[in-house]
C-alpha cells in the first residue's frame, strides 16, 4: 500500500503496521482496521536522516468493532502499539508544558466505531475523510458503509479553533514544534477555506491544487504551496521557522476573522466584539449539522456532561461547566483566541464561566482545551 511520497517510507509504515495490527488483533479482535489521516491518504509525513526513515507525528487509526471500546481501553492500547514499534506515544496536546521530541511524541492514535454506527456519522471533515481511507486489516469495502456526506460549514471554524490552540502550544516550544505547526496552519486554513467553499478534498496534494483556484490572496496561494510541499517531502523542515510560524499565525487568523463574520453575520474587525457576538450567537447555529435542526441547540448541554466527565478523569473538578448550555469548547475557544491577541482580562472573564482557576492563564486555558480536544467525540 502507498502511504507517503516515497517507496522507501512506505516499506517502514508498512513494518510498524505490521506490529500494531498484530497487537490491536490480540487486544481487541475489531471487525476492520483503518488507517486514517494523512498516512491514511497517501500524504503521511516522513524525514530522512542518514538512510533511515522516521515517520513523523503519528499514526490515526480507526478500528470498527461490534461495540463501543472506552477511551480508556483505547488510550491503553494506543500507549502499548507506540512502545511497540518504540515510539514515545505522547500526545502534545495533552502534555503542552513539556519541550517537543519527535520520538516522544509520537503517538499512535486509536478511535473506535461500532459497525452499526458507519450509517449514522455526522457530517464532518472526519467522516468524509474516513470514507476515503485505507482499510488495513479486514473487508477492504466497509467504509462503503459510510453515507456521502457535505462537510458541516462549523468544521472550519472547528479546524481554525485547534491551530490557535496548537500555536499557543509552539509559542515557548522546541523550534521542530513551531515549523510543525506553523506548516499545519497554512494547510489546516486551505482546508478551512475549502470546507467553506465546498471544495475540500481528503488529500493534501489535492487540496494544495484547488487552493490556486479560489478567490483569495497570491501570497497566501504561494505560502500554502511551500507549507504542503514542506509536509509530503520536507519533514516538516522549513527555513526561517520563526517567520514562518508568525506568518502563518497571521493568516489562520485572518480566516478564522472571516469565518465567525461570516457566520455570526458581522462585520466588525474588532476581536473583543467579535468573541462577545461568538459567545451570544455561534452556539444557536455551530451544531446545527451534527443534530438535524436549528431548534434543537440545547442539547449540547450534553457536551458540557462528557467534558465534566472527562475532567474528572483528568483530575478536573470543572462544576461550573454543567451551569450553562452553550458548549464548553466554544466558551474554551474564545477565551484562548482572545489570550492570543493579548486580551488577557477578557480571556479570563470567558474562562472563569468554566473554572474558578484561571492562573497561570495560558496553562489553564490550554488545561480546558486538552480536556476537551481529546474526548474523541468522532
Amino acid at each position: 500500500m502507498k502511504y507517503t511520497t516515497s517507496k522507501q517510507a512506505d516499506e517502514k509504515i508498512e513494518q510498524d503496521l505490521k506490529i500494531i495490527k498484530n497487537l490491536v488483533l490480540k487486544e481487541v479482535k475489531p471487525i476492520a482496521i483503518v488507517f486514517f489521516g494523512g498516512f491514511g491518504h497517501e500524504n503521511g509525513s516522513f524525514k530522512k536522516i542518514k538512510g533511515k526513515i522516521t515517520p513523523l507525528n503519528d499514526y490515526d487509526l480507526y478500528l470498527i468493532t461490534k461495540k463501543k471500546i472506552s477511551n480508556e481501553i483505547l488510550e491503553e492500547l494506543g500507549k502499548k502499539c507506540s512502545a511497540a514499534i518504540g515510539r514515545g506515544g505522547l500526545e502534545i496536546v495533552e502534555n503542552f508544558e513539556q519541550t517537543y521530541d519527535e520520538n516522544k511524541f509520537f503517538h499512535v492514535d486509536m478511535h473506535c466505531i461500532p459497525y452499526k454506527n458507519l450509517q449514522k456519522l455526522y457530517p464532518t471533515q472526519r467522516t468524509f475523510d474516513l470514507k476515503t481511507s485505507l482499510v488495513v486489516y479486514g473487508d477492504k469495502d466497509i467504509l462503503k458503509k459510510i453515507p456521502d456526506v457535505k462537510i458541516s460549514k462549523s468544521d472550519a471554524i472547528r479546524l481554525l479553533f485547534n491551530k490557535m490552540d496548537h500555536f499557543a502550544i509552539a509559542e515557548g516550544n522546541s523550534e521542530k514544534i513551531k515549523s510543525i505547526y506553523a506548516i499545519k496552519g497554512f494547510i489546516d486554513l486551505c482546508s478551512a477555506l475549502l470546507i467553506l467553499q465546498g471544495k475540500y478534498s481528503s488529500k493534501a496534494q489535492d487540496r494544495e491544487k484547488a487552493f490556486q483556484e479560489i478567490d483569495v490572496h497570491k501570497e497566501l496561494k504561494s505560502l500554502v504551496s511551500k507549507a504542503t510541499k514542506a509536509k509530503l517531502y520536507g519533514g516538516y523542515e522549513i527555513e526561517k521557522v520563526n517567520s514562518f510560524f508568525e506568518e502563518s499565525k497571521k493568516w489562520v487568523e485572518w480566516t478564522l476573522k472571516k469565518a465567525l463574520q461570516r457566520d455570526l453575520n458581522e462585520r466588525t474587525e474588532d476581536w473583543k466584539a467579535l468573541c462577545k457576538e461568538a459567545y451570544k450567537k455561534l452556539p444557536y447555529n455551530y451544531f446545527d449539522d451534527y443534530l438535524g435542526s436549528r431548534f434543537l441547540f440545547p442539547a449540547q448541554y450534553y457536551l458540557n456532561l462528557r467534558f465534566f466527565a472527562e475532567g474528572l478523569r483528568k483530575k478536573e473538578f470543572l462544576i461550573k461547566s454543567l451551569m450553562h448550555w452553550r458548549d464548553a469548547g466554544i466558551i474554551i475557544a474564545i477565551s484562548l483566541i482572545l489570550y492570543s491577541l493579548n486580551e488577557k482580562k477578557e480571556a479570563e472573564k470567558y474562562l472563569k464561566k468554566l473554572t474558578g482557576n484561571t492562573q497561570p492563564l495560558k496553562d489553564r486555558i490550554l488545561k480546558l482545551y486538552s480536556i476537551y480536544y481529546l474526548q474523541k467525540l468522532v
